[in-house]
């Protein structure tokens, strides 16, 4: 997946030409020839896949490509872990314009953490290197699936625009933020910002730990003189962030905190436990446990273990970042709903609800579905699902802070 030219007034075509019943034959053809590189390397193997299923979605079969990579990975289960890079490959190929590229987007759905949005943007932004970002061309993606139905796919989107601002800016997180800054609501920026925050962590992957991993997930490079971590601080960059900023980047920050402490969960801990504020440190928390279901490819026992090694009072936390990342989509929602169950009464299965209601009020606005959503035997965990702990029935009304997702593995509420 090498880095691709300037393509600013090229599109992909915006009808596609085969149709998604030809993803069988093609992925059994892709892993075929993709076999010979197994033995040299997993990022040469998936580099290969990346490569095919990238050619499906340049030429516009961005469906297709998707149904593709739903076949890979079924056929070869050990991939579920690259699912998200291989999506933002394959919307990384597409290339898109102010006019088309809402129609693209929505080719794209949420599988595999809405990998492919994101890639789409990357490159949108990317392409546009150099150039004035003109106001409508900031706005012209995501403006499209507003006054639908689709706010969870507006959350991806809007994420998705944090991606690609860095690759605008060079991986220059403070000119991205001013520049989420010029999207019209608070809730738009927010979502922005987690997704320059996303970013910064995939070129800190890159540049401090040689993660190979990322080579297929991002395309542009940060430039040698950007700090982006420093692993002798395990709170940068957030406490040197703006104190506006500081929540998103604290959802994020364990990625980088658990690469520098080698996966040690228990020393993770003790880092969140020095973010400054308790908002902050439950952030941490969340993210450590996203890291946790992702490490662990969503089993419960790996999660169990590795939450399970923090300080008393963060578990909690853990979990609910867990059951967030389990029930990041609304075809996910039965996950999540299983690893609550799964949970002992107590702080910790509360928790687990309370972010599973988080996720619900993300895809469903009205009472009816997300009750329907919320299921379970324990009256207490309807409650934490559909009014969240500490509120009164029919009156909850959240906090804007409450009510994005996180980090592009979350739902994202209306407020």
């Amino acid at each position: 997946m090498s880095y691709m030219p300037t393509d600013t007034l090229a599109t992909a075509p915006t009808t596609p030409t085969r149709p998604v019943s030809d993803s069988a034959a093609i992925a059994d053809s892709l892993l075929s020839v993709c076999k010979a590189h197994v033995s040299h390397s997993i990022d040469a193997y998936s580099t290969c896949l990346g490569d095919g299923i990238a050619a499906l979605s340049s030429a516009g079969n961005i469906a297709l490509a998707m149904g593709t990579l739903d076949r890979i990975v079924h056929s070869n289960p050990s991939l579920i872990l690259l699912g998200h890079p291989l999506a933002h490959a394959l919307g990384y190929a597409v290339r898109s314009t102010p006019a088309t590229a809402t129609r693209l987007l929505s080719e794209c759905d949420d599988r595999y953490q809405s990998g492919c949005y994101h890639g789409i943007l990357q490159r949108y932004f990317d392409a546009r290197i150099g150039l004035p970002l003109a106001q409508s061309v900031l706005l012209a993606p995501c403006d499209g699936l507003r006054g639908t139905r689709e706010q969870f796919r507006l959350f991806d989107c809007l994420h998705g625009v944090g991606h690609g601002l860095m690759m605008y800016h060079r991986y220059d997180a403070n000119a991205s933020l001013k520049d989420c800054d010029r999207l019209g609501s608070d809730w738009d920026q927010r979502s922005c910002y987690s997704g320059v925050f996303m970013e910064n962590n995939m070129g800190a992957h890159l540049q401090m730990f040689a993660d190979e991993q990322i080579g297929m997930h991002r395309h542009s490079m940060p430039g040698p003189s950007v700090v982006l971590f420093k692993p002798n601080d395990l709170n940068y960059p957030c406490n040197a962030t703006p104190a506006r900023y500081r929540r998103e980047c604290y959802q994020l920050q364990a990625d980088l905190i658990l690469l520098a402490v080698k996966q040690d969960y228990r020393k993770a801990g003790a880092a969140c436990d020095g973010a400054g504020t308790p908002d902050l440190v439950r952030e941490c928390y969340l993210g450590l446990g996203r890291n946790a279901s992702g490490a662990a490819a969503f089993q419960y026992v790996g999660i169990r273990k590795r939450c399970d090694q923090v300080s008393p009072a963060g578990v909690p936390f853990c979990y609910e970042g867990a059951v967030r990342h389990l029930a990041y989509a609304p075809s996910e929602l039965p996950r999540g709903i299983a690893f609550c169950k799964s949970l002992p009464e107590g702080e910790t299965r509360s928790r687990c609800w309370d972010g599973l209601g988080l996720q619900v009020g993300g895809f469903f606005s009205d009472s009816t579905s997300r009750q329907r959503a919320c299921k379970s035997e324990l009256q207490s965990d309807v409650a934490a699902c559909v009014f969240l702990r500490g509120a009164a029935p029919n009156k909850h009304k959240p906090a804007c802070h409450d009510c994005r997702g996180t980090f592009g593995s979350t739902g994202a509420r209306a407020c």
